[in-house]
């Protein structure tokens, strides 16, 4: 039987000892995950990230020399196949939205890592989402990332079978298999949901999904 692949993991924190006791909670998994780089820039971060093309990042939502939002965008060029968490001490929601926004696959509170790290890796590794409670409230309290604090959308049931997959982590093509459906189907499908959820990515519409119990 194969062993599972290790996946790799990139800390971001301007605070080394934060990064290190980081490290230390992962260490205790590393048959799961492997640390390539510790940096406590934004530069650093993007220069690692672009030589490694790790398979996770875990990112400060405030590094010393740039946003967290912002890194989290370029990491999406830099490194497409990369995950990001993003990991904060305040309930800054809308610098929370804006990274969510930026493509972050999950935001953790620092103060809950030695609880919930392995198992929220673990979780954004299979393809899904991962947001602190504690910060979930803080962004349905401010209209969530719409926010508009308008009514709960109404999304037609195969919308909502789309975006259950979306948040299994499959990809259009694998959505289009799954419900026997045309690749341009699903992509109408997709677009048409997010429309309603006022969302501009798939991160986006999954966490506002999961925000609204629409799924």
């Amino acid at each position: 039987m194969t062993a599972p692949r290790v996946h790799t993991v990139l800390i971001a924190d301007d605070h080394p000892l934060v990064a290190h006791g980081i490290h230390r909670v992962l260490s205790a998994a590393a048959e799961e995950f492997a640390v390539v780089a510790t940096c406590h820039s934004g530069a650093e971060t993007l220069d690692a990230a672009a030589r490694e093309r790790p398979d996770l990042v875990l990112l400060d939502v405030r590094l010393g020399d740039r946003n967290g939002a912002d890194v989290a965008r370029s990491l999406g060029t830099a490194s497409p196949r990369t995950k990001v968490i993003m990991l904060t001490a305040f309930s800054d929601t809308e610098n929370l939205r804006r990274c969510l926004e930026a493509g972050a696959a999950g935001v953790l509170l620092k103060g809950a890592l030695d609880l919930d790290l392995v198992a929220a890796l673990r979780e954004v590794r299979d393809g899904r989402m991962v947001v602190d409670d504690g910060i979930a409230c803080a962004l349905e309290a401010t209209g969530g990332l719409r926010g508009d604090g308008g009514p709960v959308p109404r999304l037609r049931p195969r919308e909502v079978d789309v975006l259950r997959l979306m948040a299994a982590g499959m990809t259009t093509r694998d959505i289009a298999a799954e419900l026997d459906l045309a690749v341009n189907t699903v992509r109408t499908y997709t677009q048409a949901l997010m429309t309603r959820l006022g969302a501009h990515t798939r991160v986006q519409a999954i966490v506002l999904a999961q925000q609204l119990a629409l799924i």
